[in-house]
């Protein structure tokens, strides 16, 4: 019996998460999608993979707490003892001046972003053979100044950081970490960020490709890490149409 491929995307029921999920279609047998609001959201993305012959399940836990953390795993292993890849896309902030952020806005960011991404490797390891992957999604915030975005910035600085210490520890193990450093990208999170209409047209300008991103395009670099890129290891590689090169 063919061993079934199985893997984890958390923040995986829309934007970008839910386009890396469809483009798993055919990669993995059994994709688990962390989220942690929207249910009929995840139940959409449940039923499109599903459609596709995927199995699916969804796991509604708070990635701030490693209390949660640990008992979404335990709820991954009523299903399978192996977990062939893995992508962190979870990330929550409060967009404003990092001057004016609060403690608990700065520790909510640094725990989803940053924090939960190493536990859940070093969750992710006991179960991950020879061969594994993971990807980290980052943003180029994380390297230039974007208005309102210091906390989340900064924790994803710390994040493209892990990327790096985690590729060397775990080559031993042929396991695999790389990150990709998006830039500005069209979806459902965009009215969240102060004066979104200055910003897409700032960025349209300084932007050799003249658009955004989508998240697709972020979804066909993972696919390419996950299933091409044999000889990456600690990368964080930018796909920002251009923007960080202007």
């Amino acid at each position: 019996m063919a061993i079934l491929k199985t893997a984890l995307i958390t923040g995986g029921s829309r934007g970008i998460g839910k386009a890396i999920a469809l483009h798993l279609v055919g990669v993995a047998d059994i994709i688990f999608i962390n989220y942690l609001e929207n249910d009929l959201a995840a139940s959409e993305t449940k039923a499109i993979l599903e459609s596709k012959g995927v199995i699916v399940y969804l796991l509604k836990f708070n990635l701030a707490f490693a209390t949660e953390i640990q008992l979404m795993f335990e709820k991954i292993q009523l299903h399978t003892q192996q977990l062939d890849i893995f992508v962190h896309c979870a990330a929550l902030t409060a967009f404003k001046p990092l001057c004016k952020i609060k403690p608990n806005q700065w520790d909510l960011t640094m725990n989803i972003t940053a924090k939960a991404f190493l536990q859940c490797v070093q969750w992710s390891t006991f179960l991950m053979p020879s061969g594994g992957r993971i990807v980290a999604i980052s943003s180029t915030g994380s390297q230039r100044y974007n208005a309102n975005y210091g906390a989340l910035g900064v924790a994803k600085s710390t994040l493209e950081s892990i990327v790096r210490y985690l590729a060397v520890e775990l080559a031993g193990q042929n396991i695999q970490i790389n990150g990709v450093i998006s830039g500005l990208i069209l979806g459902a999170t965009m009215p969240l960020f102060p004066d979104i209409d200055k910003t897409i047209a700032v960025t349209l300008e300084r932007t050799p490709a003249r658009r955004l991103g989508t998240p697709e395009d972020v979804a066909k670099a993972v696919l390419f890490l996950l299933t091409q890129a044999d000889w990456m290891y600690g990368q964080n590689i930018i796909l920002d149409g251009g923007y960080c090169l202007t």
